[in-house]
């Protein structure tokens, strides 16, 4: 009888355990839109509609009061890696609670195109620019079908911060120019891939020296996991993995923020780093 009970008294408090936390994590406006209390961390957050938020790698603006978060789309099942969709965009006053305001930039069905759905959009990454008035997206591409080969960085831009947005072009930056903080001596150097053994310490050495530099500096170095940032001078860089993901590039970009004006520099060279982000605090950029 005791045992009973106390089974009885055990499962009616996990019960009221959880209806209280359904009930307090969430509730309803009188139209109807979910209000969020909490959130929690690996678990699925829901966007004022109740749908979970779908705004993979993603990127916060904040512009007039409103933060904007834009990420991929993903979709279930093996082709969810690839860009089906687009990228979407929320938006939110308090960070918690977000409204889904649509697809910010669609992939084509146009067989070939740089952004042809299927193709691979990852990290974008929106910026205003105060002096067009115009909101700038940079992105990882990858080309549809050639796996992770083509590293690429995409750029498209809209009248407002919503979208839609307008694809320019795809590309590889820098092409034909070399880092600034790249010592000459490095700059003709041999690029013979074969003669050098990966993770060795003599392959370290030449990556240390710009070997994949100098491999790609016809055609543009290679871009992928990246980000965007904006000086306080509205000076914008473009920041990015490169060198088959082994160095950091810091590129400076043009005043209307839609291409590279070919000044870079290499940081962490070898150091395997992905996914940079970056802030200031006081006269410092970290």
């Amino acid at each position: 009888m005791v045992s009973l009970l106390s089974i009885g008294l055990r499962w009616g408090m996990q019960l009221l355990a959880l209806v209280f936390l359904f009930y307090f994590s969430a509730s309803t406006n009188s139209e109807g839109l979910r209000i969020n209390q909490t959130f929690t961390p690996g678990e699925l957050w829901w966007d004022n509609e109740g749908t979970h938020i779908n705004a993979h790698g993603g990127g916060i603006l904040y512009h007039d009061h409103t933060y904007y978060w834009f990420g991929e789309h993903k979709t279930a099942g093996r082709g969810g890696n690839t860009a089906l969709v687009g990228v979407q965009v929320y938006a939110s006053r308090d960070l918690l609670n977000w409204s889904n305001e649509g697809v910010a930039l669609s992939v084509v069905d146009e067989a070939g195109h740089d952004i042809e759905r299927g193709a691979v959009i990852e990290r974008p990454k929106v910026v205003y620019n105060e002096s067009t008035g115009k909101f700038v997206m940079w992105f990882h591409l990858e080309l549809k079908g050639q796996g992770y080969i083509a590293a690429r960085a995409g750029v498209a831009v809209a009248e407002e911060v919503t979208g839609p947005y307008t694809f320019i072009e795809s590309l590889r930056p820098n092409a034909q120019h070399w880092p600034v903080n790249m010592d000459a001596d490095f700059k003709n150097q041999d690029v013979d891939l074969d003669q050098y053994e990966w993770w060795t310490p003599r392959w370290r050495k030449a990556v240390d020296e710009g070997l994949f530099v100098r491999r790609d500096f016809e055609g543009g170095q290679m871009s992928r996991d990246m980000t965007v940032f904006v000086d306080d001078d509205g000076k914008a860089y473009h920041v990015f993995s490169s060198e088959e993901n082994l160095t950091i590039h810091i590129a400076e970009l043009s005043d209307d923020y839609l291409s590279h004006t070919g000044r870079y520099i290499r940081i962490f060279p070898g150091g395997h780093n992905e996914a940079p982000a970056l802030f200031k605090h006081e006269a410092d950029i970290i």
